[in-house]
């Protein structure tokens, strides 16, 4: 039973990065329309929150059942605090290293994370 419903839960969070990296894919098209550059930063800033949710689902479902509760809170924790971090690091090297235009990857940065607000309609 418990497995069942940890594949359930893993389902739906890869189900999630996949409609993310879609709405990504969908931002860097129409940031094509306007510029390279704003099309860069707009696909930039959403695959950072692709990326970090991935991982972060990665971590979480790990483990499943009422035996590693405590294994599960743990890996909560660790997955919120590598997001953080990964999150962080990613920023400093797109806005560093890369051609970035500032506020179309902060746009395509909170187009994404705002898709987990609607991931309840998304995802059933």
């Amino acid at each position: 039973m418990s497995q069942s419903l940890a594949r359930k839960g893993r389902k739906q969070a890869y189900k999630m990065v996949l409609v993310q990296l879609a709405i990504s894919f969908i931002l860097f098209l129409i940031g094509l329309l306007i510029s390279g550059i704003i099309s860069l930063s707009l696909g930039v800033g959403s695959l950072i929150v692709v990326l970090v949710n991935f991982v972060f689902a990665t971590i979480v479902f790990r483990k499943s059942g009422a035996q590693a509760a405590l294994e599960i809170k743990r890996a909560f924790a660790i997955g919120e605090s590598v997001k953080l971090m990964l999150t962080i690091l990613l920023l400093v090297i797109a806005f560093n290293v890369l051609p970035v235009h500032a506020g179309s990857l902060l746009i395509g940065f909170i187009v994404i994370v705002l898709s987990q607000w609607f991931a309840p309609l998304i995802i059933k």
